[in-house]
């Protein structure tokens, strides 16, 4: 008996899995596509990207599918006008069942805002990648001065990086600065003073120190009592008062 009640579950997943399969593959004829649906590839919430943004830059290609018979909406072309975008890494499309067309979207995440002496103004996401521009405001540091686009893909990413990844410095800092030797300063979002890094690298050290002044000197004194901190000189932190 348990070898034939075995066989029939069996023979019925089996004839569950074909129909579903020939369900899937075969095209829809005259279903009109009822509309589009965004799925983020990732778990990362961009805060720039949402279905109205993808129905419009699908829109201005002329391949908004909503409406349209399925079997005359091109997936290839969506997908490629939406990677066209500079603010979308990858993309994949498929249509449903009930008549919606799913995209699947990677966005690309910005961590960094460059604003440089010659005028550039640019994003760069956590990959290096330049964002010429983006629509919607984006809270990220931003970064002056004398910047190329070699150092910012270089060391001012290296530095984005590294705050991204702690939440303390990912808080308090709102700006790095580039002076005109290359050297980094930082301006944070309390506290009146400015953050003398000096040169690039070594960032693992330098916010050790400033963490460690932050807490048993600014604390003690005052977070208004200095106007540089320097924490570019081996063990030492320099202070240099109003």
């Amino acid at each position: 008996m348990k070898k034939i009640l075995s066989t029939i579950v069996l023979v019925l997943l089996v004839g569950y899995i074909a129909f579903a399969a020939i369900a899937l593959c075969s095209k829809p004829t005259g279903q009109v596509c009822k509309g589009v649906r965004l799925e983020m590839r990732d778990s990362l919430e961009t805060g720039y990207m949402n279905t109205t943004d993808v129905v419009a830059l699908l829109a201005k290609s002329d391949l908004n599918p909503t409406g349209r018979p399925l079997e005359e909406v091109s997936l290839h072309a969506i997908e490629d006008a939406l990677e066209a975008s500079p603010l979308i890494a990858s993309s994949e499309c498929y249509k449903t069942i009930g008549g919606y067309v799913v995209v699947e979207v990677k966005c690309r995440r910005p961590i960094l805002r460059v604003m440089t002496n010659g005028g550039e103004s640019y994003y760069l996401d956590e990959e290096g990648e330049v964002i010429e521009r983006i629509a919607k405001a984006v809270y990220v540091p931003v970064a002056t001065g004398y910047i190329t686009r070699d150092f910012a893909k270089k060391e001012l990413l290296e530095l984005a990086l590294y705050l991204q990844g702690d939440e303390l410095w990912n808080a308090q800092i709102e700006q790095i600065n580039v002076t005109r030797r290359g050297e980094l300063e930082l301006v944070p979002r309390v506290g009146s003073h400015v953050i003398v890094l000096g040169a690039p690298g070594n960032y693992e050290q330098k916010f050790a120190k400033l963490q460690t002044f932050y807490e048993k000197g600014l604390n003690e004194v005052g977070w208004n009592r200095y106007s540089r901190i320097n924490v570019d000189y081996g063990n030492q932190v320099i202070g240099t008062r109003k």
